[in-house]
């Protein structure tokens, strides 16, 4: 290694040693507030000039507040405590979806400072819209980290283009166009990774390392955790679980990305619907008359809801099988129906699968995403440590 690339290389891990050490120390007062630099020095197994350094740092930066002083059973001058300060800096996460978007702003522990949600459109009126909740959610401040944007499709995070069939997106640069707009770093994936993100953080999956968030709505798609790390795969298309293959009729015909997939045709709440047109002759023939119906105890809403459950829990069957799970948390339109599916998922998974798993609904319902959104800037911009 020559010279100069030597001196970049050293430059370069000195830098990466600098922003670990820093983001471990900030992770330790977060967790164990109020605590000394003497504390943090033991725990983290650093020298105590380096922990100094850094909360000298990360006090000037306003991330953390000396507090008093704390207990100590020793004699002569006790330490000094150190807290987290969650609301030195903010972030924002958005969430595109093909009914509605979801904007929040959230300060450094997830909470939500400030909400917006409106109807999507397509196409470029689906940009714009996007556009102006950011803008709303910036208000001229000055203390954003960074905005992160979820799409409804397959979302390329290097080259920043989506594909979403829905919104009338076809390599659509969001990323590009998002920048020509704003100064501030700009992050994009997956909605549901980004759902999956969300629950990770604050949600029902804080500490679990293997998990799969599955959304179903109009349509159906996954989240997947493995071993602490969310899973892309190959043209990050994995977990687009929509069109697994759960019956002999899937050989029927040729799908493509913008079509609805098999799996998502029986299992969604479209595909519920479906069947309940089907059974009924188009008695009933949308989602408010089957909940209506199935409330009454109609034979045939009943029907159609039992194969709906029984279509989802050869799906979830699947997933526990190919990817065992410790969890499958339930996201989307199907949690505001009013009807728990999860005792009934529950009783057919157990039947076809002989691996524990267990199935929950989302912790943060419809703002998963948008929350997920917001860790992924404090994550990329080093004000979170891995979650």
């Amino acid at each position: 290694m020559g010279g100069d690339r030597l001196t970049q290389y050293r430059k370069g891990t000195n830098y990466l040693i600098k922003n670990i050490n820093t983001a471990n120390v900030l992770d330790v007062i977060k967790k164990m507030q109020p605590i000394s630099r003497v504390k943090i020095s033991k725990i983290l197994n650093m020298s105590k000039s380096t922990v100094s350094g850094i909360v000298d740092e990360l006090i000037k930066e306003g991330l953390v507040s000396e507090e008093g002083f704390g207990n100590t059973a020793s004699a002569g001058r006790k330490p000094i405590e150190l807290t987290f300060n969650p609301n030195a800096k903010f972030s924002i996460g958005i969430d595109i979806e093909s009914t509605n978007t979801i904007g929040v702003l959230t300060n450094l522990e997830g909470k939500i400072i400030k909400k917006i949600k409106r109807p999507t459109g397509i196409k470029e009126k689906a940009f714009l819209n996007t556009v102006k909740i950011i803008k709303e959610l910036l208000e001229h401040r000055d203390d954003i980290a960074g905005i992160g944007v979820g799409a409804p499709g397959i979302t390329n995070i290097e080259k920043g283009t989506v594909y979403a069939p829905g919104l009338s997106w076809v390599d659509f640069n969001l990323l590009s166009k998002l920048k020509e707009t704003f100064d501030y770093d700009i992050f994009i994936d997956n909605s549901v990774n980004y759902a999956a993100l969300g629950e990770r953080w604050i949600g029902s999956c804080k500490d679990v390392n293997n998990f799969v968030l599955v959304t179903i709505g109009n349509g159906i798609g996954s989240g997947i955790y493995i071993n602490g790390k969310l899973v892309r795969g190959h043209k990050y298309s994995a977990g687009e679980v929509g069109y697994m293959a759960i019956g002999r009729d899937a050989l029927g015909k040729k799908y493509f990305y913008e079509d609805y997939g098999y799996f998502e045709s029986k299992a969604s709440l479209l595909g519920l619907v479906s069947t309940l047109k089907n059974m009924s002759n188009g008695k009933f023939d949308t989602i408010e008359d089957f909940v209506n119906g199935y409330l009454t105890k109609d034979e045939i809403c009943i029907k159609a809801f039992e194969e709906f459950i029984e279509n989802l829990s050869m799906g979830f069957a699947n997933i526990i099988s190919i990817l065992n799970p410790e969890l499958i948390v339930i996201a989307g339109d199907v949690i505001n129906l009013g009807i728990d599916i999860v005792d009934s998922i529950k009783k057919l998974v157990e039947k076809m699968v002989p691996f524990d798993a267990k199935i929950i609904y989302t912790k943060l319902n419809e703002d998963a995403a948008a929350i997920g959104a917001s860790a992924d800037v404090l994550l990329k911009t080093n004000y979170l440590i891995l979650i």
